[in-house]
């Protein structure tokens, strides 16, 4: 009866999270100029606010109105809206949250039902369970970091495609557009993004931190406040961004030699974490029955987790080590 109730439990939770998924589209789609265009003529104190949230941002936490208001003032949930915008994660957080939860459970229950609900199954069942419901934030950090790479190597040629349109004679502006329609994605979609603010009523100097605060990049950071000090002091802005290029040059080749340096480190450790699951594997289809016991017995159970987790920590040490900021 109760593998029965649980499986039964299981597939409310799907269906339910499935429907909630469903039902959501049609106000996950709203047209998103509207809702900037909304942000922008929300009433403001200060015109020029230096910490206000991009109006993009400004979007309802969840399309259901339970999570919505449970979300709402959240710093979790406006942190959580702003690492799926850096990630360009196309969800909300609210059904990001449903989706972690979901997984969650799933991984729980199905584990719980495939070890027939002993005491050490239930352990590994909601250790199964914690690692289902981070999963999706490790993708989200993961997508996070490439993207912003992306970034951070596309400002290497934007800036000289800005300086050349400004010594033709084009404004920042219009610099912005003509580069954004040279540049791929995804530094082109952050100034689409600035340029439709700009359209839409912002002026340049809210855009442009808007838009540094978003995509959290230091080498945007750079740039970003050496544009905002020549509007305020005057000065030629196309000799600024060529030495901000020449900067940000300076920083990727410092990057690839870290990366040159580190290569074989980062190897070992790769290897240092895969060789054990071969070996164990190997062994296991050569002797079975002896190794099958860390499968179907406590002790042994409790061993094969004590291993992964060993084995987990040591390979995040590694690449925590082996991570150096410039």
């Amino acid at each position: 009866m109760t593998a029965v109730a649980a499986s039964v439990f299981l597939f409310l939770a799907v269906v339910g999270a499935a429907a909630s998924l469903v039902l959501g589209p049609g106000r996950l789609g709203r047209n998103l100029a509207e809702e900037r265009l909304r942000g922008l003529r929300s009433p403001q104190r200060d015109p020029e606010p230096r910490h206000a949230a991009a109006p993009a941002m400004r979007r309802s936490h969840s399309s259901i109105p339970t999570l919505r208001r449970w979300l709402g003032g959240s710093p979790w949930a406006e942190e959580t809206a702003r690492e799926l915008q850096q990630a360009n994660v196309q969800l909300r957080v609210g059904e990001y949250l449903l989706i972690r939860l979901l997984l969650a459970a799933v991984a729980v229950l199905l584990l719980a039902l495939l070890m027939r609900f002993e005491p050490v199954g239930l352990l590994i069942a909601l250790a199964a369970g914690v690692l289902a419901f981070f999963a999706p934030a490790f993708y989200v950090k993961l997508a996070r970091r490439r993207r912003l790479a992306q970034i951070e190597r596309q400002l290497v040629e934007l800036l000289p495609l800005l300086a050349s349109s400004l010594r033709a004679g084009f404004a920042l502006q219009q610099a912005m557009e003509g580069a954004a329609q040279q540049i791929g994605p995804p530094l082109a979609d952050e100034l689409t993004l600035l340029l439709r603010d700009v359209n839409l009523g912002a002026t340049m100097q809210s855009a442009l931190q808007e838009m540094s605060e978003k995509v959290c990049s230091p080498d945007l950071d750079i740039i970003v406040t050496a544009i905002l000090v020549q509007r305020m002091t005057g000065g030629n802005l196309a000799e600024v961004l060529d030495h901000g290029a020449e900067t940000l040059r300076e920083r990727e080749r410092i990057r690839g030699e870290i990366l040159t340096f580190t290569s074989q480190q980062r190897l070992t450790g790769t290897v240092l974490s895969v060789y054990p699951i071969v070996v164990g594997l190997i062994l296991l289809a050569l002797m079975p029955a002896q190794w099958s016991k860390l499968f179907t017995e406590g002790v042994g159970q409790v061993q094969l987790i004590a291993a992964v987790s060993l084995q987990v920590i040591g390979f995040l040490a590694i690449r925590r080590i082996l991570r150096i900021e410039i």
